[in-house]
């Protein structure tokens, strides 16, 4: 599978290392003692609908300390991808922390919407990244996951290009950033436990 270096060929924004290791692990003890729920998607106007044919994750709720201190580093981050995609950013939305367990996975989307869809959250978002906590392995090994790629579609002007999915191997502490509208998904995990943070700059 591709690691993260293979995607900076498709304009994709790539920091390896944002978190080091002792920021990733101490941020996934928080996430494996905190209160979750179900991580919802969009249904019409709606945010908050739990579709797990859609979308099957555990959304993490984190102490407000650590909320604000990641929320910092991000907002550190935004000269470099307001450089690198030619834009003008404000912020972030809230930060999603994610889990993914055995089975779960989140199936083909977008993040963005057009100004016609109405709905203010996702026509606002410019650039979504992710970071991952821990790392994806190809054998089950402690801390690892398998499974789980983040696959990005529609990378290549090509006819078959659409329905090819490029699937990125997760690095503990790697933060990849790309266009809402550039479709992806997460691939079943099949062992382990995935550890990420989602948000939007917009």
């Amino acid at each position: 599978m591709p690691n993260a270096s293979f995607f900076t060929r498709f304009h994709l924004f790539v920091v390896r290392g944002f978190f080091d290791a002792a920021a990733c692990a101490a941020l996934r003890a928080q996430m494996q003692t905190a209160a979750g729920r179900a991580a919802p998607v969009w249904v019409g106007d709606n945010p908050s609908v739990v579709k797990p044919t859609i979308r099957k994750a555990k959304l993490t709720e984190l102490p407000g300390e650590t909320v604000s201190d990641t929320t910092s580093r991000l907002l550190a981050l935004k000269p470099q991808l307001e450089q690198h995609f030619g834009l003008t950013l404000q912020g972030c939305q809230p930060l999603q922390f994610l889990t993914y367990r055995v089975g779960d996975f989140y199936r083909w989307h977008t993040d963005g919407a057009n100004e016609s869809d109405g709905r203010a959250v996702l026509t606002a978002r410019r650039v979504s990244t992710v970071i991952f906590l821990n790392s994806e392995a190809e054998e089950p090994h402690e801390g690892a996951y398998c499974g789980g790629s983040l696959a990005f579609h529609e990378l290549m002007n090509h006819p078959r290009g659409g329905s090819l999915g490029f699937p990125l191997i997760g690095e503990e502490g790697l933060l990849i950033a790309f266009p809402p509208s550039l479709p992806h998904e997460v691939t079943p995990v099949t062992h382990g436990e995935r550890y990420t943070i989602a948000t939007w700059y917009f």
